[in-house]
């Protein structure tokens, strides 16, 4: 009977997995490698047992391998205590103003303006309004507006006329010079924040019938 090291117990345990012997090793819990180095005391050869140094260099891999567990769930638990702190930080920005840039409207059935700074004079702009589901809903089409501050109105129809349905939509803005070289842009939102929404980790302040990312907010007054 010959002694069976580690590597001989993952390369079988690979080999009754579809997976490499690697891909074992890296899916490998502390639990895991603990009951493999068992497991190999077993069925070491009780003639020509293991090494002294190598079961003292498996025990500082299972060493290794247990701090490094107790490493990644404590960065884990801490990454949910810094979001829950964020939420509530996020809570402190209501009731001030803010100007952040933004491309998210919140259509509750009335008018809505869209605000954006052109970098330059732009002989034809275009304002395209896309629904959450990625639909092309409606588009805008101006001349001639001049560089800075521009705001359009939108009615919450659709190309047909047909007013839309209430809820998240976004815009995108495309202008051209009289040369038909794109002009740069910048969606924005200024006002007050009315209220926090927290979607799949990130945060978004309510300003208005606009919403921001948090991450996004350029100025802060109040």
């Amino acid at each position: 009977m010959s002694t069976i090291g580690m590597g001989g117990i993952l390369s079988n345990q690979g080999s009754v997995n579809t997976g490499s012997t690697s891909e074992t090793a890296k899916s490998l819990g502390k639990n895991d490698f603990l009951k493999l180095l068992v497991k190999q005391l077993q069925y070491q050869d009780p003639l020509n047992p293991m090494e002294n140094t190598d079961f003292t260099a498996q025990l500082a891999q299972f060493s290794s391998l247990e701090t490094l567990s107790n490493i990644d769930e404590n960065i884990s638990r801490l990454g949910i205590l810094q979001n829950s702190i964020n939420n509530i930080n996020a809570m402190s920005f209501i009731g001030k103003q803010v100007n952040a840039q933004g491309n998210i409207l919140n259509y509750t059935g009335s008018d809505m303006n869209i605000d954006f700074s052109l970098d330059a004079l732009a002989a034809e702009l275009r304002v395209k309004i896309f629904a959450e589901d990625g639909r092309l809903v409606r588009t805008i089409e101006r001349a001639n507006v001049q560089e800075g501050n521009v705001q359009c109105v939108w009615d919450g129809t659709d190309h047909d006329g047909e007013p839309v349905s209430e809820g998240r939509y976004r815009f995108f803005i495309q202008a051209a010079d009289y040369k038909g070289n794109a002009v740069g842009t910048t969606s924005y939102a200024a006002g007050v924040v009315t209220g926090v929404r927290y979607d799949k980790g990130v945060t978004y302040l309510i300003i208005g019938d606009k919403e921001v990312n948090i991450a996004d907010i350029d100025k802060i007054q109040g």
